[in-house]
């Protein structure tokens, strides 16, 4: 039941890593840059110790998840700053049957074996229609059908890196090597693809490039952003390692819209954009949680 507390602290800090730009409403990609290169800075004297993989198919995995990660970080956070945490933290509700699918397609013997309980199966698939007819209410306000279509890249992405994460575990490597070359490697690729994007739309000469990059106030919040990422990002790791599906560790996101919530009523900020939907939805999706952790025969 560890990977249970892990996605727990994975929703929380997810929670806060929403919330962030609502408050600050950066540039999302200068944001990405200290991210990914404050993060691998950090962490590169621990990748000495271990080496560089070796393997070409772990490299494609480690540079693939770092552009799934740039694509997720840059549409968050842009999201964020326009539409607010709260929005956006229960639009992420759709990548829990994302993942959930893309890994039953991708295991499709244990798929097979689930179907063969059929009160199981059938309890499953009616909260999945739950799930989809609250997403179809939540749509209906033209403000949340234009966040869906936003946040569609970035809802990809995060369920393409929970697979991948997955896969890397399964490869063989330790726990410790797998959260190294991803606080490493991984992230390092994610801040280079963002300053691509940044010189692209931004179009900074060399000198306000740097300007910009390392102007007094972003020391402090890219410390802030290095500090709850890393333990996001580790948190998700180990969650993801010992879940018997990657779907359901994404499903314990779905605890980051009630934190996101909580925080914003606390900080009286207006947050009212489909909130019943959205929390219908996370309901039906933590019923979903429960069957996995609960004995109910669920191992895939």
């Amino acid at each position: 039941m560890l990977w249970i507390i892990n996605g727990l602290i994975y929703g929380f800090f997810t929670a806060i890593y929403t919330i962030f730009n609502q408050h600050y409403k950066l540039n999302a990609y200068l944001l990405g840059m200290w991210r990914g290169w404050g993060i691998a800075f950090c962490f590169f004297p621990f990748l000495c110790f271990l080496g560089f993989p070796s393997s070409a198919y772990y490299w494609f995995l480690l540079i693939m998840q770092g552009l799934m990660i740039a694509i997720y970080d840059s549409r968050l956070f842009f999201a964020s700053a326009r539409y607010g945490a709260g929005s956006t933290s229960r639009v992420m509700a759709l990548t829990a049957i994302i993942t959930t699918l893309f890994w039953w397609l991708l295991t499709p013997k244990d798929f097979l074996k689930l179907l063969d309980n059929g009160n199981l199966a059938i309890t499953i698939i009616l909260l999945l229609f739950g799930f989809t007819v609250s997403y179809w209410r939540m749509i209906k306000s033209p403000i949340s059908r234009k966040l869906v279509n936003d946040m569609l890249p970035a809802l990809l992405s995060l369920s393409g890196m929970s697979i991948a994460t997955k896969e890397i575990a399964s490869f063989g490597t330790t726990a410790w090597s797998g959260i190294v070359y991803y606080l490493t490697i991984a992230v390092f690729v994610s801040g280079s693809v963002n300053a691509w994007w940044y010189i692209k739309t931004v179009k900074p000469d060399f000198s306000g490039f740097f300007h910009q990059l390392f102007a007094p106030h972003m020391f402090k919040i890219g410390f802030y952003i290095i500090s709850f990422s890393t333990a996001l990002i580790t948190a998700k790791n180990l969650a993801l390692r010992m879940a018997p599906n990657p779907g359901y560790v994404t499903a314990l996101l779905l605890t980051a819209p009630i934190f996101v919530f909580g925080i914003n009523k606390y900080n009286k900020i207006p947050d009212n954009v489909s909130v019943k939907e959205g929390f219908l939805m996370i309901a039906f999706l933590m019923a979903l949680l429960i069957l996995v952790a609960g004995n109910f025969g669920v191992s895939d």
